[in-house]
């Protein structure tokens, strides 16, 4: 096949460990390979070839021709991530309430229990328990009082090493409503409670999930009787978290590709080098292990179709986030620098048309013809099912069929009303 390597993946390295060793891969471990898994993954070396459909654009001045493969838009990929990432980010910036404060609230899993999350339903679990556990401690802290706190949870299940490590991050409004309608600045997350009431909650949603499994049941218990004095590690401190890098902090753990290509020092065809930053030291840690195990690491964190990685609760729930924004609207209109910083973040995370996008990351302009100088227009689309959905030429011819049927129906309106005189 004369396009089985573009130029695309000879600079991106797991594009070429995945052309590779795939094949093999699925031949020896088909235990890891679900049909999800398999499309994504196919997705990807697909990214780009032109067999897979392009766009054909032409220089009408010199004819020269410059065709652009379609993209597979897959999660997965890390050349089709950035425009994943810039999708989110302008859909979450149209949701997030911008002018209140947000805690990062971090909710970890026992290293013990980690193997069992592969379950997409103990994920969706792992998600639901983490708010109630943050909205019981928030409501501690108000003296029980009737108020709601908005939160916007990530599932994450990459460690810093791209290893298996499920668990939570959240962004918790600095701030509740109480059952009047009013907003209140501040929440108080008591450090000692959330990591006990965590810890309640996360066990006993395993002992609910996991009742005929008396292993798991086991691992429970040990993780209890070891974690009953102090509870599990969670991180909830006060800090403040600018406003224009809210959201992009929050997709950058949703929507990121497992590894990123400037992670990836060496692959010599066999094994792979590549390094992370070891928490809490944050000093670099180089890994090598086999194409093998490096394709088994990043294929595990994709997710099943359809599968929530974001969830919004209490203020912002679907059923309430319309109602609550206009409450802090009118909380904060008279804030005028905090709505100039918000029409001005609007602006800068607008969506980016593909163009426009590589001007911005490259400083050059595709559409522009590298032999005269000229802009380039699109000349043909092609599909692999369908063939050529787009031509140019058609295109004006039909212009031109358009035109000769309108001056036909002007002549022969002028000749009708001719005739009646």
């Amino acid at each position: 096949m004369a396009e089985k390597y573009d130029v695309y993946s000879h600079k991106n390295i797991v594009v070429r460990i995945f052309q590779e060793h795939w094949a093999r891969f699925k031949e020896f471990h088909p235990e890891y390979i679900t049909e999800n898994i398999e499309e994504n993954v196919e997705k990807m070396l697909g990214c780009g070839l032109l067999r897979n459909g392009f766009f054909e654009y032409m220089c009408l001045s010199c004819l020269n021709t410059h065709k652009v493969g379609f993209t597979c838009k897959s999660r997965f990929c890390l050349r089709c991530s950035k425009v994943y990432i810039d999708r989110w980010l302008d859909r979450m910036n149209k949701s997030i309430f911008k002018w209140v404060e947000h805690r990062h609230v971090i909710l970890t899993v026992p290293g013990s229990l980690w193997e069992y999350f592969h379950d997409p339903s103990l994920l969706n679990a792992l998600a639901d328990v983490g708010v109630k556990t943050v909205k019981e401690v928030a409501s501690l802290g108000s003296h029980k009082a009737e108020i709601e706190i908005g939160i916007i949870g990530v599932i994450q299940t990459a460690a810093r090493a791209s290893t298996w490590n499920p668990h939570l991050h959240l962004l918790v409004t600095e701030g509740r409503l109480d059952k009047k309608g009013s907003w209140h600045n501040g929440i108080y997350l008591e450090y000692e409670t959330l990591r006990k009431n965590w810890m309640y909650n996360l066990l006993t949603m395993l002992k609910e999930k996991m009742a005929s499994r008396r292993d798991v049941l086991e691992k429970i218990e040990e993780v209890y009787q070891k974690r009953k004095d102090k509870g599990l590690i969670v991180r909830a401190k006060k800090e403040r978290i600018r406003k224009k890098d809210i959201v992009g902090y929050l997709i950058k753990y949703v929507a990121s590709p497992p590894i990123a290509l400037s992670r990836i020092e060496e692959y010599d065809q066999e094994k792979v080098t590549y390094w992370y930053r070891e928490h809490p030291t944050d000093k670099k840690v180089w890994v090598t292990l086999s194409a093998f195990e490096f394709i088994r690491r990043m294929i595990q964190h994709i997710m099943p179709k359809q599968f929530r990685m974001i969830r919004h609760s209490g203020l912002y729930a679907r059923n309430k986030v319309g109602k609550v924004r206009k409450i802090l609207t009118s909380f904060f209109e008279n804030v005028k620098e905090l709505r100039r910083e918000f029409e001005q973040m609007a602006k800068r995370v607008a969506s980016l048309k593909w163009r426009e996008r590589i001007k911005k990351s490259f400083g050059k302009d595709p559409l522009i013809c590298p032999k005269c100088g000229d802009e380039m227009i699109l000349y043909k689309i092609w599909h692999p099912k369908h063939g050529v959905i787009y031509s140019y030429l058609d295109h004006l011819l039909e212009d031109e069929l358009i035109k000769d049927e309108k001056e036909q129906e002007k002549t022969s309106a002028i000749g009708q009303l001719s005739f009646s005189f």
